[in-house]
């Protein structure tokens, strides 16, 4: 059976590109070793795929030359034929390289495990979870899922001119291209390319969150009663995350898990003055502290 598989996968000819974006070092309570688990777990997905012969590796891997570590990575990651990203821990590199990915607007897999939150921006992408644990049987289901969800979305991006991974669910937009000859310039290229779409994004996301509000239970316009009802929201927060009580409120303010708590309610923090919400989460850790009666 494995003979037949690898004779079909070699008369599809050349071998495609599977990037792996992902942590590779220890990170909170994830080890280095986990993550070289995981991604065996993904290498491992990528050759149940049928008919189609992968390449697997991180972004950031090199044939062996010297060259800058930056554009190796940019290169590799626009011209991965697919890639699979894990978001399991927030890593801010790993979620800097997938937004580098979206632009580019190619086949995307996201991957996270089940300790971690979904997470707002990528939100029109459907996540694959495994089990941060590994436990062996929903991994073998895991792979078996990833694998056939690597096939559907390769296929379609080849047969599909007009397929979008991100992109498409927002509008129409200008993919950037690179110029594959005049290497020196990709930097400069990504970077041009990166801040206008973060001027576009930035202007279309306010739009979707406005309507998005719209359709809500409740809608909160910044008065007092908002920033009573944020202290609730905070005080509900802080005792579902009371490692949190003692924490600076300006730790919590930059938190995004906090954010996104507020932005699943309709609330979006991020529009009140900062002095404002740093009060009303000290009142609300006294609250809950029991410093002050509720």
């Amino acid at each position: 059976m494995a003979e037949k598989q690898s004779k079909e996968k070699e008369s599809e000819g050349k071998q495609k590109y599977c990037g792996i974006i992902m942590p590779i070092a220890r990170l909170d309570d994830y080890s280095a070793e986990h993550w070289m688990e995981v991604k065996s777990i993904i290498i491992e997905a990528t050759q149940l795929v049928e008919d189609i012969d992968f390449k697997t590796e991180i972004v950031s891997n090199s044939d062996g030359e010297i060259d800058v570590i930056h554009k190796r990575i940019i290169q590799n990651i626009y011209n991965a034929d697919i890639v699979v990203c894990d978001i399991s821990g927030k890593n801010p590199n790993v979620l800097f390289e997938l937004g580098m990915r979206l632009t580019f607007d190619k086949p995307t897999i996201i991957i996270k495990d089940d300790a971690t939150d979904f997470m707002f921006d990528t939100g029109v992408i459907e996540h694959l979870t495994y089990p941060k644990d590994l436990r062996f049987q929903k991994v073998v289901n895991f792979k078996r899922e990833l694998a056939s969800r690597i096939k559907l979305t390769y296929e379609k991006s080849q047969r599909d001119p007009n397929f979008s991974t991100f992109l498409g669910s927002f509008g129409e937009f200008k993919v950037p291209n690179l110029k594959q000859t005049t290497v020196s310039n990709v930097e400069q290229h990504i970077l041009d390319e990166i801040l206008n779409f973060r001027s576009e994004l930035s202007s279309l996301k306010k739009e979707i969150n406005y309507s998005s509000k719209l359709n809500k239970k409740r809608i909160y316009d910044s008065n007092t009663n908002n920033l009573k009802l944020l202290q609730d929201l905070t005080v509900q927060y802080l005792k579902q995350n009371r490692n949190l009580i003692e924490a600076g409120p300006d730790e919590i303010i930059l938190s995004e898990k906090y954010r996104s708590y507020l932005l699943e309610l309709g609330f979006n923090v991020t529009r009140y003055n900062p002095e404002k919400v740093y009060e009303v989460i000290k009142e609300a850790q006294e609250d809950v502290s029991g410093y002050r009666l509720i």
